[in-house]
């Protein structure tokens, strides 16, 4: 095979005009209007998909959008329930996309009987 027929045959594959799949860093930075800095952290606390290829790190176009869609709405409601928002947070206490966790409760209501607490007779 020739380097002319080698070099079509890549040309083929790489779908000229259409934007690539493989984003690195300063692609995704662009795709999300974000620092690259921004891109680094997200990557490395593991909050946007991804993983280190050598010393760079590089996700996919479909990664980045489907963390996009996922997080827009819990971060909305997030944002309702901290503002005070009662009925956000009963929506999402109702569709179970959020718990009560029991560790919160004992904090703020401790039990009104333990196990070593003597029996309280009237």
């Amino acid at each position: 095979m020739t380097n002319k027929s080698i070099a079509n045959k890549h040309r083929s594959r790489s779908h000229a005009g259409q934007k690539p799949d493989i984003l690195d860093v300063h692609m995704a930075a662009a795709l999300l209007t974000v620092s690259v800095d921004t891109v680094y952290d997200l990557l490395k606390c593991g909050q946007l998909p991804g993983r280190k290829v050598g010393r760079k790190w590089i996700t996919t176009r479909g990664a980045v959008m489907r963390w996009v869609d996922e997080t827009l709405v819990a971060d909305t409601a997030q944002r309702a329930i901290d503002g005070g928002d009662k009925a956000a947070l009963t929506k999402a206490l109702q569709s179970g996309a959020v718990r009560v966790k029991a560790s919160a409760l004992t904090r703020s209501y401790p039990p009104l009987l333990t196990k070593t607490d003597p029996p309280v007779l009237n």
